[in-house]
């Protein structure tokens, strides 16, 4: 017998081709001795040997030995991790909400919220040829990082984390981005859906009646509100106008402003600004409602300010009913209501406190400072509740005084201006003190002085005359 071997150029595969005659013996032994003369000691088929004998498979080369690739590592990747949408579809009466349906489109994350696992390359696996030696894979390669606006590395490394609170942009080129600011272009419809977003809001149309806009930090809208409910929780809401339909609200912590307000429903936690006409709207504002420019006037509705309101025109020739108050704090008199009650109750509580412990005590001097076991535990606790119930008396008092103070305050910086008219029909009220219009006044302004309503003059250069 005669065995030729022969290699691949990647050693990987090992052919034998055997000539021998036709009634030669050979044996699996014989071929695998030479392929051990020849380095091959990997991977040998045995099968395929034992079937080269069987079928006597001579002078053609047979793959005898066969080795193992190596395999290369996979290249890292940046893998998104899969946000957990909330079922936003709301079904009344077998209906779906589509104002909510655009919204699961918006990926919202919150500050610290884990966005991305970053996945290192693989070392791969290693390989054998047929003569037993390593073959080394290619080690993958680590991924791309493109770590962009608000966005930073977990402290192992492994995650990339949301820095702030805002809108999750993964963009084609692996830029990964959190805005804190949403830009609508456009208006707010059907197309975008509702928005509920954790930064600032941008919108550069109206927005449409039945929708609404809600938002942690400022909102500002290019177009009008129409009948929508906006809300600021952190900061203001600036539009071109709101016409409110007696639907939706308008609500910012900071500010409201706006071009002109028509049967609109607003509440701020500042100021509301408006440089034009307020009609027939209902406004809180926790300091001022001012109506600015040649047509900032307030005509129907229901204004309530913290310390003032001023326009142009206050009311209307026609007589329609305006209704102004100014100071109106229904919690902070609230609060001083309660506090009262609880000091002529501690006071109450306290006269009697006084009372017992006076009692005891010339008890115990009769006895020559001596009381039974029971009556001394209630002299001393007479005498702890005493002092507590002086501390709680001293501390709503200067709570009490604080609260008036406040109330004093307002008093003082309470006025209704109207710069040019104020027209019959318009009602005031100045902490309590109510005055209605009765003819028109010019250049007026409405204050309170020694508890008693008064009326000024206004004038560009000094706001109170004489």
């Amino acid at each position: 017998m005669k065995a030729q071997v022969k290699v691949s150029s990647n050693g990987l595969e090992a052919y034998v081709t055997v000539s021998a005659d036709e009634n030669e013996e050979i044996t699996r032994d014989q071929i695998i001795s030479q392929l051990q003369a020849n380095g091959i000691v990997y991977g040998i088929l045995e099968e395929a040997i034992d079937d080269l004998i069987k079928k006597k498979t001579f002078s053609i080369p047979v793959l005898v030995a066969l080795g193992k690739e190596p395999i290369n590592g996979e290249d890292g990747q940046v893998v998104m991790i899969q946000q957990e949408k909330q079922d936003l579809t709301e079904q009344v009466k077998n209906r779906v909400d589509l104002r909510e349906l655009p919204s699961r489109a918006r990926q919202i994350v919150k500050a610290g919220q884990e966005i991305a696992e970053i996945i290192p390359p693989s070392p791969g696996t290693e390989g054998k040829n047929v003569f037993g030696r390593s073959l080394n894979p290619k080690p993958g390669k680590p991924p791309q990082l493109k770590l962009g606006k608000n966005v930073k590395l977990s402290e192992d490394g492994k995650k990339i984390i949301a820095a702030v609170d805002g809108m999750l942009i993964a963009k084609a080129d692996g830029l990964i981005d959190v805005n804190e600011v949403l830009i609508i272009k456009g208006d707010v419809d059907y197309a975008t859906g509702n928005i509920d977003f954790p930064g600032e809001v941008q919108i550069s149309g109206d927005v449409k009646p039945g929708f609404s806009v809600k938002a942690k930090g400022n909102i500002s809208i290019s177009g009008v509100i129409e009948a929508a409910t906006v809300i600021s929780y952190e900061g203001s809401v600036s539009a071109l106008g709101i016409k409110g339909r007696e639907k939706g609200i308008v609500k910012a912590k900071e500010d409201v402003v706006a071009k002109f307000l028509e049967n609109a429903i607003v509440e701020a936690g500042q100021s509301v600004i408006v440089n034009g006409p307020i009609t027939n709207s209902q406004i809180k504002s926790a300091v001022e409602v001012k109506a600015t420019g040649n047509k900032g006037m307030i005509a129907g509705g229901m204004i309530v300010a913290g310390f003032a309101v001023e326009a142009e025109e206050i009311g209307s020739p026609l007589g329609i009913r305006t209704t102004i108050e100014i100071g109106f704090d229904p919690q902070t008199r609230e609060e001083i209501k309660v506090i009262r009650a609880k000091l002529e109750l501690d006071k109450e509580n306290l006269t009697k406190l006084v009372n017992i412990y006076r009692t005891l005590k010339a008890l115990m001097e009769k006895n020559q400072g001596q009381l039974p076991p029971d009556k001394m535990e209630i002299y001393k606790k007479v005498g702890q509740s005493m002092i507590n119930l002086r501390n709680t008396i001293e501390m709503n008092e200067k709570q009490l005084q604080e609260l008036e103070a406040q109330i004093k305050e307002k008093l003082t910086r309470a006025k209704v201006i109207a710069r040019k008219i104020l027209h019959p029909g318009v009602e005031v009220t100045i902490f309590e003190k109510r005055f209605y219009a009765d003819r028109t006044l010019e250049k007026v302004i409405v204050l309170v002085e020694n508890q008693e309503i008064r009326l000024g003059g206004y004038s560009s250069d000094s706001q109170v005359g004489t």
